[in-house]
């Protein structure tokens, strides 16, 4: 799903996507361009003052000190660029702020948002105001200030607005995996046993007689007769990895709810916040897919149970262990899978063999959600089996023979609004004044929403955009039917909607605990544990599960943790 990148640190030195799929920055990537009334930079400023805002309220100071108090919760990187950027652009938004004026009208004189032919508001008008009067003031502001409008984000912390990489950025062997764990590392592919040599990587089919070739934990051989434990404990047993090419749900797109919470902001809410945008915003480590660490390691930033389908796939077999890649990136959609498939860590035609792979694409969201107020912007049904068709060519062409490839639908995201649209989002937690229909409301008036069509409060396009999700999914049961006995290398599956089957499982009246605090959009922790647990459980279910490895009780035994992650 795509992620509207919002930055919510003083004057952008935290870029935190805030609700999503389409990128403002794609993670690290390009910035998004274009929308209504400043767009991407409007909501960004509008978030960040609204938070600095509070700050002040709460703590009973000036706005500089605000400024200064929310800039001094960050890391020494992130600090001295904001510290720069507010001493550069603080004392304009300061006298507006002090004068009382809303976050929506000082972004507006300072540029970040313009008065065009609509203002879009996220906080009540000031104080005495009607709504139109508040309108024509704004425009007033915005005409008084016009000598504000140097101030870009992406000046003062370029990197976020450029790096953009879904391979390992430290991978000294070049075989894709990595032993450092962000920017695309052991958080998201197994860690590598020896970055110095491309023959040893996680999924290895080799023997590991003198060395653990395969980094699953377990090497050596039996001296009682000379036959390597990898061998004894690994072969025949159907051991398999797993891999995910997605979207950000797939990947776990997370904004720290503290992060935007003015009575919970502290050093210690921020202390996470560079490897987080390291990871783009991402936790594939605890996602429902490869998740394989325990929440508590990242306290205060996550909580919550980890079950995903790899968890679940190595207890079944732990010579399995470590076989995991999350190819999951931000903004991706059906016709992203073939790129993806080409930078899996999986060539049945490399020097070293490799072990089958379970596939899962799981594109459910980016197909019909974007920024663009038309369906006529959504995938075409022809266009969507186009993509899976491509993504599944390009695996075939790549992975080892006995490989599965799960097909996850869209889906359906009209629960996003039935189960949030009342409640009171973390950035109006002060005056208890911004609900998320306010939030939907205002990403859609800038242009800048990652997903028009199911974070509106217009029901018509909600269940029109169901309509266009389902003859999209209609496709992929033709797809397996159409194709079935045509691969070479796998076999493709699918076992319905599981995503919304998981979530329909949870008790109705509590289900807005599923989703994402900050972004009202992405599966939560409790979420990711659910879903990874019942598509796991449907895939044992249909007889699609590799066996139980019999000798599980003996590599424990001898190998304790394997090495770990």
């Amino acid at each position: 799903m795509r992620a509207v990148t919002l930055a919510l640190i003083a004057a952008a030195a935290l870029a935190a996507t805030a609700a999503g799929m389409t990128p403002v920055f794609a993670p690290f990537g390009k910035p998004l361009r274009g929308g209504n009334n400043g767009g991407a930079d409007c909501a960004a400023c509008t978030l960040l003052v609204g938070l600095v805002g509070q700050t002040a309220q709460i703590h009973n100071t000036t706005s500089k000190i605000a400024f200064e108090r929310v800039c001094g919760y960050f890391p020494k990187l992130l600090k001295d660029a904001c510290d720069v950027a507010i001493a550069l652009i603080g004392p304009e938004f300061e006298q507006l702020m002090d004068k009382g004026e809303t976050a929506d009208a000082v972004c507006n004189a300072r540029g970040m948002c313009k008065q065009e032919t609509a203002v879009c508001r996220l906080f009540p008008p000031k104080q005495g105001m009607t709504a139109a009067q508040h309108a024509v003031h704004v425009g007033k502001l915005y005409k008084e200030h016009d000598h504000l409008r140097s101030f870009n984000i992406c000046s003062i912390l370029p990197q976020v607005c450029l790096m953009e990489r879904h391979l390992p950025a430290f991978d000294t062997d070049g075989d894709r995996f990595s032993t450092a764990e962000t920017l695309r590392g052991s958080f998201w592919r197994g860690k590598d046993c020896d970055d110095w040599d491309a023959t040893a990587f996680p999924g290895a089919a080799t023997t590991d007689a003198t060395r653990d070739q395969n980094c699953n934990g377990i090497s050596g051989v039996d001296p009682t007769d000379g036959v390597a434990w990898e061998t004894k404990y690994c072969a025949g047993t159907g051991a398999m990895g797993v891999a995910a090419l997605g979207d950000s749900a797939t990947a776990h797109f997370r904004i720290p709810a503290d992060y935007v919470t003015a009575s919970k902001m502290s050093k210690d809410a921020y202390a996470g916040l560079l490897r987080n945008a390291e990871d783009e915003l991402d936790w594939p480590m605890l996602s429902w897919s490869t998740g394989h660490l325990n929440a508590s390691q990242f306290a205060p930033d996550i909580a919550g149970p980890t079950a995903s389908f790899y968890s679940n796939l190595r207890s079944q077999n732990l010579c399995n262990h470590r076989d995991y890649q999350n190819l999951g990136v931000n903004g991706a959609a059906s016709q992203n899978l073939a790129p993806f498939a080409t930078e899996l860590a999986r060539n049945a035609s490399g020097a070293t063999p490799v072990k089958p792979i379970f596939l899962i694409m799981s594109m459910i969201g980016n197909d019909v959600c974007n920024h663009r107020h038309s369906f006529d912007s959504m995938t075409t049904p022809a266009k969507y089996k186009e993509g899976v068709m491509a993504g599944l060519r390009q695996a075939d062409a790549t992975v080892p023979p006995g490989s599965k490839v799960l097909l996850v639908p869209l889906v359906d995201g009209r629960v996003l609004y039935d189960e949030m649209h009342n409640r009171i989002h973390p950035v109006g937690e002060t005056n208890q004044d911004v609900t998320y229909t306010d939030l939907y409301d205002f990403l859609n008036c800038l242009e800048v929403s990652p997903c028009w069509g199911w974070m509106n409060s217009n029901q018509s396009v909600r269940d029109g955009t169901w309509a266009h999700a389902s003859a999209l999914n209609a496709e992929l049961p033709k797809i397996v039917a159409e194709t079935q006995g045509q691969w070479r290398n796998i076999e493709v599956l699918f076992l319905g909607n599981l995503f919304n089957e998981a979530l329909n499982a949870y008790p109705a009246g509590n289900r807005w605990q599923l989703i994402e605090p900050v972004d009202g959009f992405h599966p939560s922790q409790l979420a990711n544990a659910l879903i990874g647990q019942y598509i796991w459980n449907a895939t044992v279910t249909a007889g699609h599960a590799p066996p139980v490895n019999p000798h599980n009780a003996e590599i424990k035994a001898r190998f304790g943790d394997q090495g770990g992650y």
